[in-house]
């Protein structure tokens, strides 16, 4: 152990031991956190460059994002930086980085001639946007990547960096080349467009509205001056802003006002307008032509492009056109109007011609006057047939020509016209065949009257070239929408047929077949052209096969729209059943779709086949040689395709006949009704009216049927009308005008009315429209019928007549036959009359009493002498009163009788007047009536001293 005094005498040496080893652990220490701080600097150092180089990624990331080179330069124009973009399309080497000049490549942004003064222009745009602290543009060429030349727009801007100013320069380069390219585009466009309107009358503009509301023209080109006589430069001052009104006073002066208003409606609305007007140009008088579309854009300024052309020998051209089309206008309205005459002037003497040839053919006449009064009679109805054609056709080739749809009952229309043509056809010895489908409608929309002259010139057309063998009328349903139905109807004939060469240029006007056709049957070649244009009116087609020496058929193919499905038909036939029991497959399909279509149920037996036992029926339908070998116990009806005598059926030994030559809708029924009236004669009380419930009376009959009203205003036609009534046997009391024949209507017991259209006081239009409405407050159950008496070819004539409430109409002149199936058509069966009233007889409007005209040619003379000077006294009267209408009428009455007996100039001078009084200056034409009455007066003269 150390003793106390050694340890004071060492203790100075073991302090500075101490001492040394307390100073070298407190160095040491120091040293340790001097190194710890080092390497945590160290750290910080390494994380900052980190976090340097990760900016610089960062920035040269964005910048290689650009698809446009980028360049930095520092203040001594040196490479700093540069993007992806500026190596690809700029061809810069990253080596360059730190250098104030390149090394050129072959291809880039400095390659191609003049590299030197290209790179140098980049240096020096560098530097002076550094030294300005200003961005500067230059517009260069430089080769693509491709290796195609480029055009591009390089941008310097200086550089700043807080306080120490510009630093440095950021050059980048645009690629303009498809903006080029575009302004390029434009600028030949515009030069085209320019080419074109220095070598046509034409002026194209663009005129633009900004938000200062000012209109600046943006765009002209064209020969200005040649249009308006105006220098362009004249039409804006500074700034290309337009003066107000630049060309006003070079507009005409009646046009003015329509540019004024034309440039209002641009400002207002931004629609597409253009005008028609006339300018002053350098050569004159001008027409132009202007159209401005708007465009407005996002700014919310808008856009006008326009165009001006001169249209002058357009409008010229247009204007002769117009000219030429009034001429045609004017030509064909005077060529209707004409044809509207001639139908209704030369018809009224053809009454008079047919009808007294009609009534000389039912007086004593030797064999030799029978020959002679046929071959006059044929003329005439071919005379009558080709004024018909050539009426229609030029109606048509005109335009006049419209349809006029009312609902229609199908079958009757067949029926009729059927009817109207089987005494023609029987002549020749045919048959006619008539089948209609049962899916038929009960009642179409359509122009009945139109689809009638169709199917008229197609059977006319079949018996004229048909002779021997039979005609067939076919109309069954092709389709049925539900709404409407598609028709197709057939004419066949067996008769000569035509050759396949020839049959195309049937439906031409004025053309047949061959030329000796016409010299061997007649006709112009017409009927068929007029059944085309009627169809094609309709929307429908017509076609035509034929087979030389085996026959035609004719097809018309019509879409019409249903008035009504159900089929009017007698109470009590639906639920019944019948045989058919017929040699001849067609009669009996065309008799079973009748009776399916009166809701009968039908059996069809064949006479070979044997009927089985226990079969019951209410009718039977047999052929006359197979009447008595029926084993039925039915109502018998004898089916007879020879009978021509008879059109209607008839009951004879109890057993009822209907005539199948032709097979009609009306007879079935009528033959159906008869037959169930003998099974059961409760049914007589609950048929209508209009049912047959005798058979066809004989003319000693017609007494007990009731008279007929006939109105006619004309002696002469009223004498006619009193002839033809006493050869058909049928009662008859004229009138001379509507007025009286309304009230005869009202005092008498009439079961029908015959009126001509055109009456005094009242017309025939008014008269029927009379009668419905006083047969409606009257709540009759029964409907007169009212039969039109008509000589006018308008096309609303008939249609006028229907709805008058008339219900038919007989065409001028009235012939015999047709008259008496008129009557038997409408004449009620059964009278239900009162006592007859006293006959009228002896006094009718005129006053003219019954006479056989037939041989009293003098006497007819001597009453148109007297009535025409008595309506001579009352156009003279007209005229002085200003009576238009009266002098009208009267007028017509005298000319409507003088073309009977003469054919005098004055007759052609009347008709001219008489449509002059139509006219609006009808006062000037009645002040030259006086005038032409006196001529009237010396032409009655004439004829009274001829007498």
């Amino acid at each position: 152990m150390i003793s106390t005094a050694a340890w004071v005498a060492a203790s100075p040496l073991v302090v500075a031991v101490y001492m040394l080893a307390a100073l070298l652990t407190l160095t040491a220490m120091g040293a340790l956190i001097l190194l710890w701080k080092v390497l945590a600097l160290h750290s910080d150092a390494d994380r900052a460059r980190q976090q340097l180089l990760q900016q610089q990624q960062y920035i040269q990331a964005l910048l290689d994002a650009l698809p446009f080179p980028v360049m930095a330069k520092d203040r001594d124009g040196a490479y700093v930086l540069a993007n992806a973009a500026s190596r690809r399309d700029g061809g810069f080497d990253t080596q360059a980085i730190g250098r104030t000049s390149l090394a050129l490549p072959s291809q880039g942004l400095f390659a191609g001639e003049g590299r030197e003064p290209t790179n140098r222009l980049f240096h020096d745009s560098s530097i002076t946007a550094v030294m300005t602290g200003q961005e500067q543009q230059r517009e260069i060429a430089f080769i693509g990547s491709n290796g195609s030349p480029r055009a591009g727009l390089w941008w310097d801007c200086p550089i700043y960096t807080g306080d120490h100013g510009v630093v440095g320069s950021l050059g980048v380069l645009f690629d303009i080349t498809p903006f080029r390219e575009l302004e390029a585009a434009a600028r030949a466009t515009e030069l085209g467009l320019r080419e074109v309107t220095r070598h046509i009358p034409v002026v194209v503009f663009t005129i633009h509205r900004g938000n200062d509301q000012l209109r600046r023209l943006a765009f002209l080109a064209g020969d200005l001056p040649a249009l308006f006589n105006v220098d362009p430069r004249d039409l804006a001052e500074t700034r290309n802003v337009l003066r107000d009104w630049p060309i006003l006073e070079h507009v005409h002066p009646e046009d003015q006002a329509s540019v004024r208003k034309l440039a209002l409606q641009a400002a207002r609305h931004l629609e597409t307008h253009s005008l028609d007007f006339r300018t002053y140009g350098a050569d004159g008088l001008r027409w132009l032509h202007l159209t401005m579309a708007p465009r407005k854009l996002p700014d919310g300024s808008v856009h006008w492009t326009g165009y001006l052309i001169d249209t002058t020998s357009i409008n010229t051209y247009n204007e002769a056109l117009r000219a030429a089309r009034d001429a045609a206008e004017r030509a064909s309205k005077a060529k209707a109007d004409f044809l509207a005459t001639m139908s209704h002037e030369i018809r009224t003497p053809m009454n008079g011609v047919v009808g007294m040839i009609e009534l000389l053919g039912h007086t004593p006449l030797d064999a030799e006057q029978q020959d002679l009064l046929h071959a006059v009679e044929d003329s005439a109805g071919v005379l009558l047939q080709i004024l018909n054609d050539v009426l229609d056709f030029s109606k048509l080739e005109a335009g006049n020509l419209r349809l006029d749809e009312a609902p229609f009952d199908p079958r009757t229309m067949v029926d009729n016209i059927v009817s109207s043509m089987s005494a023609h056809i029987h002549k020749h010895g045919l048959q006619v065949q008539v089948s209609i489908d049962d899916a038929l409608a009960g009642m179409l929309l359509g122009d009945s009257v139109r689809i009638r002259q169709i199917l008229l010139n197609l059977l006319n057309n079949a018996s004229k070239f048909t002779e021997r063998g039979s005609i067939s009328v076919g109309l069954r349903v092709s389709g049925d929408d539900g709404d409407s139905q598609r028709l197709c109807l057939t004419v066949a004939d067996s008769g000569i047929g035509i050759a396949a060469d020839k049959q195309a240029m049937l439906f031409t006007p004025f053309a047949q077949a061959e030329s000796w056709t016409t010299r061997r049957y007649g006709g112009t070649g017409l009927g068929l052209a007029i059944c085309r244009h009627l169809v094609q009116l309709m929307g429908g087609s017509i076609r035509l096969d034929s087979e030389l020496c085996v026959g035609t058929t004719v097809t018309v193919d019509l879409h019409l729209p249903i008035a009504r499905r159900d089929v009017e038909r007698p109470p009590g036939l639906s639920g019944r059943h019948a045989v058919v029991r017929l040699a001849s497959p067609e009669t009996a399909a065309a008799l079973a779709g009748y009776l399916v279509a009166l809701g009968i149920s039908v059996e069809k037996i064949p006479p070979p086949e044997p009927i089985r036992a226990g079969l019951s029926a209410n009718l039977v339908f047999v052929d006359p040689e197979h009447r008595e070998a029926t084993s039925i116990a039915a109502q018998t009806i004898v089916v007879d395709s020879h009978e021509v005598s008879r059109s209607g059926p008839f009951a004879q030994d109890d057993i009822i006949h209907l005539n199948a030559n032709p097979l009609k809708w009306q007879s079935v029924t009528r033959a159906c009704v008869m037959a169930l009236e003998r099974i059961n004669p409760q049914t007589r009380r609950t048929a209508p009216p209009s049912s047959p419930t005798v058979p066809t009376p004989t003319m000693a009959d017609n007494h007990s049927r009731g008279r007929i009203l006939v109105a006619e205003d004309h002696p002469i036609g009223q004498a006619l009308a009193r002839r033809q009534f006493e050869l058909l046997g049928w009662p008859c009391d004229i009138v001379g005008d509507g007025r009286m024949a309304y009230q005869a209507l009202i005092d008498g017991n009439y079961s029908m009315l015959l009126t001509d259209c055109q009456m005094p006081l009242m017309d025939g239009y008014e008269l029927a429209t009379a009668w419905r409405q006083l047969e409606s407050e009257r709540g009759s159950d029964e409907r007169m019928p009212i039969i039109a008496m008509t000589a006018s070819a308008l096309d609303g004539e008939i249609v006028r007549c229907r709805a008058a409430g008339m219900d038919d109409y007989l065409s001028k002149p009235v012939q015999l036959q047709e008259l008496r199936k008129m009557i038997e058509s409408w004449m009620p069966r059964t009278s239900r009359l009162r006592p007859p009233a006293p006959s009228l007889s002896g006094t009718s409007g005129t006053g003219f009493a019954d006479a056989d005209l037939l041989a009293l040619n003098p006497d007819l003379l001597g009453v148109m002498l007297e009535t025409s000077e008595t309506d001579l006294s009352l156009l003279d009267r007209a005229a002085a009163d200003a009576d238009i209408d009266e002098a009208e009428r009267r007028l017509h009455r005298i000319l409507g009788a003088l073309q009977l007996f003469t054919d005098s100039p004055l007759l052609t001078e009347g008709r001219q007047l008489l449509e002059d009084l139509r006219d609006e200056d009808a006062g000037t034409t009645l002040q030259k009536l006086p005038a032409h009455t006196g001529k009237l007066r010396y032409l009655l003269r004439d004829l009274a001293r001829s007498r």
